[in-house]
């Protein structure tokens, strides 16, 4: 998959999810690895510097706080990656394929490619503080999650609910842990 059919991809996941994820499994030949470099990293990348360019532009005495700003940054790349990793071996499980190593590459393509809203909407919220609010938009990244259980992890129809609901339960627990872990490590470090 090159870089523009993965770019593609992604903004018709936005707008049309249920038609967009068919044609995402149309391309087989998506790897793990190549989705990272291509789409997860250059949007971790984003919001990080989104998150350290906010912090300074309308953080008042910004310069007293640059150490801050950068643990802060460097934070968001780390565990933004990391999540979408871990979130994968929660995902994984859920997938109805013959080999381990396909129903992992088959959840962190469904994880990666549903992280988009958070990116985007994290990203301008980091930017601009004072527009925060924005990042509840970032929570259609589970419907384009939920939509995409049927077709990539193969999980018939009448099953996609409850295994999103224990899917979601999973994610949720990760994100509240890797929280907790960065307020943590922040406190910690005197921040």
């Amino acid at each position: 998959m090159t870089i523009l059919a993965t770019y593609k991809h992604t903004f018709r996941l936005l707008i049309s999810p249920e038609k967009e994820w068919i044609s995402i499994l149309d391309h087989v030949n998506i790897k793990s690895s190549k989705l990272l470099f291509i789409l997860i990293i250059p949007l971790a990348l984003i919001m990080s510097a989104c998150n350290f360019l906010g912090f300074v532009i309308f953080e008042k005495d910004s310069t007293d706080h640059i150490d801050m700003f950068l643990f802060s940054s460097i934070t968001t790349f780390v565990l933004s990656i990391a999540s979408i990793y871990i979130s994968s071996i929660v995902v994984r499980p859920f997938a109805v394929l013959p080999t381990k190593k396909e129903r992992f590459e088959r959840a962190y393509i469904l994880v990666a490619f549903s992280y988009t809203p958070g990116f985007i909407f994290n990203s301008i919220a980091f930017l601009f503080p004072i527009i925060n609010y924005l990042t509840i938009f970032g929570l259609y990244s589970f419907y384009i999650l939920y939509k995409g259980i049927t077709p990539i992890l193969n999980v018939p129809d009448r099953r996609r609910s409850g295994y999103f609901t224990f899917i979601l339960i999973g994610l949720l627990s990760i994100y509240a842990v890797l929280g907790a872990l960065f307020i943590g490590t922040a406190n910690f470090l005197g921040f």
